[in-house]
């Protein structure tokens, strides 16, 4: 395994909330790293960009993320089948995946953490306080070592197929 030491991050940011996706989008943009974000609205969307499928199949464009940041949403079962699907994948369960959440509730930190979260973070209720997240966040991952994954992942295949059979409607049958 190579190790990238470079100081410009990928950040790839997972959040079906428009208004938080721009926040975060101008945070980054307000912050003075070199760092990069993309962002995706669900986990099919993840899929698709780790793939490089669609309309992100320009890797200069949509690079791989050396850092995903993952929103977690009701219902919290897809946000938690997403991470396990990528903490068992042996391209990405290296990169790290940030749980950004509305709140903190210690069962649901407990199990982002149980499988595989690098960090859990509560999201602000204020722009400087996001800032400082942004900032914090790129002052940290900009130091650590982290791995080159393959332009074309062998595994998104099997990925796709079992985030787009989670993401379906569950039927609920009378008792």
């Amino acid at each position: 395994m190579k190790i990238n030491h470079s100081q410009r991050l990928h950040f790839l940011m997972v959040d079906s909330d428009e208004d938080d996706t721009i926040l975060m989008q101008e945070a980054f943009a307000e912050s003075t790293s070199l760092n990069h974000l993309n962002c995706v609205k669900d986990e099919v969307q993840l899929i698709d960009y780790l793939d490089g499928s669609g309309v992100y199949q320009d890797r200069q464009h949509y690079p791989l993320p050396n850092i995903i940041l993952l929103e977690l949403r009701a219902p919290t079962n897809k946000t938690f089948e997403a991470l396990s699907i990528l903490k068992k994948s042996s391209e990405f369960r290296r990169v790290p995946v940030v749980i950004f959440a509305n709140s903190l509730d210690d069962t649901l930190v407990a199990n982002a953490y149980d499988l595989g979260a690098a960090s859990y973070i509560v999201k602000p209720n204020t722009f400087d306080a996001l800032l400082n997240i942004v900032k914090g966040c790129h002052e940290y991952w900009s130091m650590c070592a982290r791995p080159v994954l393959s332009l074309k992942p062998k595994e998104i295949p099997a990925l796709k197929k079992r985030v787009i059979l989670s993401t379906q409607p569950t039927e609920i049958r009378p008792h």
